[in-house]
């Protein structure tokens, strides 16, 4: 025999059967029972964490992209846009500027100033209406807050906020608010005193083309409407840049709640089927306090897939996607498989 020949060994196949069952388990809560009980307690954990992350994910990535701006991307703005222009045509004519230093990323306002007389108020946009009545629809406040004291600041911002402006019903009126630091806008309808969208921010952000205000005014040869809206267009760059600092933390607290509440809501589900198990007929009392939790957590993996797909798709389920589909497959859970009707799950 040649001793340099090689033994080949033959190669062993993948037993598909040992994870079927896990993929079953997805569906099958009969399945999802049987591996809460057999399972290590740690593995099933383990779902629960990826299912939980998971669910997180179409909430975290809609909060991460969304735009400060988009509050004005409806069909009606409710002269939002030309009160900002006519704000910006006014600076130009009257040679004042807001500017936003690239090192301290404060603003400064130029060739004029403001004071606590009038509310520290910058520009206020008037038109007249067809009854006679003049009308103030859009408002740009400027507050040197450098050496301001932080709630003589805040209380300064409420009282421009909360000020009624047309009516004594409240504020009407689509508003503007720089301070050193800090940028605050909101859109309102006429006679509608509560704010359809608005942002809040800082200049940390922003570009060299937006180091000053006046660089997003627009006054090409075109109609006065074409420049408006090019205006605007430049006027939500800012607001994106603006916003980004505060979408930071709005993404980061958001998903913290809502992976504390789905997190929180396992749980709870764990600890139902605990109770739902006690009665005293019921021949599944001899399923123990973590296994109970084990098999919730075997079962939130279809319903975090299923908060995934369809929370991309439709955006305003998507905070609450998984809760749903999680407590409809855990009750279904345990008016079938756990019910006192069936045979015990536990083999005796």
């Amino acid at each position: 025999m040649n001793k340099k020949a090689k033994i080949i060994k033959p190669k062993k196949k993948f037993n598909w059967s040992k994870i079927a069952p896990y993929f079953k388990s997805l569906y099958n809560n009969q399945v999802a029972t049987e591996l809460g009980l057999t399972k290590k307690w740690y593995v099933a954990l383990i779902v629960a964490l990826i299912s939980v992350i998971i669910s997180l994910i179409p909430t975290t990535v809609s909060a991460a992209t969304a735009k400060g701006s988009a509050f004005l991307n409806t069909s009606a703005n409710y002269n939002y846009d030309e009160g900002f222009y006519s704000f910006l045509e006014d600076a130009k004519n009257n040679n004042y500027d807001l500017t936003f230093d690239e090192t301290t990323h404060e603003s400064k306002l130029t060739g004029i100033t403001t004071s606590t007389a009038n509310n520290y108020l910058l520009y206020n946009h008037k038109i007249l209406k067809s009854d006679g009545a003049i009308f103030s629809d859009f408002q740009v406040y400027y507050i040197d807050s450098k050496n301001m004291d932080s709630h003589l600041l805040q209380n300064t911002i409420e009282t421009i906020v909360s000020s009624k402006v047309n009516s004594l019903d409240g504020r009407d009126c689509s508003f503007l608010i720089f301070t050193s630091n800090t940028f605050i806008t909101r859109l309102y309808k006429p006679k509608a005193y509560n704010a359809v969208g608005g942002v809040y921010g800082d200049f940390t952000n922003l570009s060299k083309e937006q180091s000053k205000l006046s660089n997003l005014f627009v006054s090409k040869s075109q109609t006065r409407l074409e420049n408006v809206s090019e205006t605007l267009s430049n006027f939500k760059g800012f607001i994106d840049n603006v916003y980004i600092n505060t979408r930071k933390t709005v993404a980061l607290t958001q998903t913290g709640i809502i992976g504390a509440v789905n997190a929180g809501i396992v749980l709870l589900m764990g600890f139902v089927l605990f109770l739902l198990t006690r009665g005293k007929n019921n021949p599944n009392r001899g399923i123990k306090f973590q296994q109970c939790f084990n098999i919730a957590y075997w079962t939130t993996l279809s319903p975090a897939l299923i908060a995934l797909v369809v929370g991309f798709i439709v955006s305003a389920y998507q905070v609450m996607l998984f809760v749903i589909v999680f407590g409809f497959r855990t009750m279904w859970l345990s008016m079938k498989t756990l019910s006192p009707n069936n045979p015990p799950v536990v083999k005796k």
